[in-house]
């Protein structure tokens, strides 16, 4: 096996990994653009359409470096006929998304520092290929609402589609979170569809890293529910406008101590109640006065328990605020 094949199968290792795994706190010294947001995490993910671009480059302008591009088997890829196998320079020009749909790995590296980011790149099945029964290789997808809400352009149909199959489901698709924890939850195999939001995951990953920092020893969120279909969505009764149907909002709660499967006595007055959910939103609302998320800002809800599930918080990635 060739020596770029072995490097390329330990990064992919290293992107996946089955095992619960506890909070990952390090950081890019070198922060990269992507996209056009600003990602400061040693592994991201990029979602893109077959054959688009997509941008990658150092937030830094000053710093230079290469990317090398591979498939989920650690072959290197030709990206262009003037370039050879599988590299590139970064932030020199857009990066083309290969014709294939399917899960990629891109390796950028700091030519001053050494320093490595592994972004995992999902190529989308089109939404054109969902057939007029809203399935998609027999997965149902749904319909989507035929006009957006009040014109926003943030719900239009989402273009695509990551198809995960049962061995991709535990690929991190940011340091603290995987592919998995964001499949909808209806009861079919595989394969199975997800659309999601990039700014969703650097905005769970900001709560993360906050709490953290400020001494609250949480190894990860629990995703109650990430993406929706929009079939899924209205089985539950849900509002057809939900910000889950786009892949840009998660119901999560905190299960550190003990973990048992229902949301933490944040709020250490001895039970386990709605006022914990209160207590882990004042704590989101707060870094949104602070300007934590940026453009990333959104609706933020809290939920009470009930017979089917503990206490949560609902997040997403609107762009306007929204209390509830």
């Amino acid at each position: 096996m060739r020596k770029g094949v072995i490097v390329m199968l330990a990064l992919l290792a290293l992107a996946r990994t089955g095992d619960v795994f506890s909070f990952e706190k390090n950081l890019l010294n070198s922060k990269l653009s992507v996209n056009g947001s600003t990602v400061p995490y040693p592994i991201f993910s990029v979602f893109v359409m077959p054959s688009k671009t997509f941008t990658v480059e150092f937030a830094e302008k000053s710093l230079t470096g290469s990317f090398q591009f591979f498939d989920a088997n650690g072959e290197a890829l030709k990206l262009s006929p003037n370039l050879p196998a599988n590299s590139g320079t970064v932030g020199k020009t857009p990066i083309t998304a290969p014709k294939q749909s399917g899960h990629y790995v891109l390796k950028t590296t700091n030519n001053q520092t050494g320093e490595i980011a592994t972004l995992n790149v999902f190529v989308m099945t089109p939404l054109e290929k969902v057939d007029k029964a809203g399935k998609l290789n027999g997965y149902i997808i749904g319909k989507y609402p035929e006009k957006p809400l009040k014109n926003n352009p943030i719900y239009l149909p989402p273009q695509g589609f990551v198809e995960v199959s049962p061995g991709q489901t535990d690929i991190r698709i940011s340091p603290n979170f995987t592919l998995g924890q964001f499949l909808s939850k209806q009861q079919q195999g595989f394969p199975k569809y997800v659309h999601l939001r990039a700014g969703l995951l650097l905005k769970l990953e900001n709560i993360l890293h906050t709490l953290n920092s400020e001494g609250y020893i949480i190894e990860g969120l629990t995703i109650m529910s990430g993406y929706r279909t929009p079939f899924y969505n209205k089985a539950i009764g849900n509002v057809q406008y939900s910000r889950h149907v786009w892949g840009g909002a998660a119901d999560f709660y905190i299960d550190q101590s003990p973990k048992d499967g229902v949301m933490d006595d944040l709020n250490k007055d001895g039970v386990v109640n709605r006022e914990d959910a209160v207590w882990l939103a004042n704590f989101i609302a707060n870094m949104t006065k602070q300007g934590a998320f940026g453009s990333r800002i959104g609706g933020l809800g809290v939920y009470d328990a009930n017979a089917a599930h503990g206490p949560f918080v609902h997040v997403d990635v609107r762009g306007t605020l929204a209390r509830w």
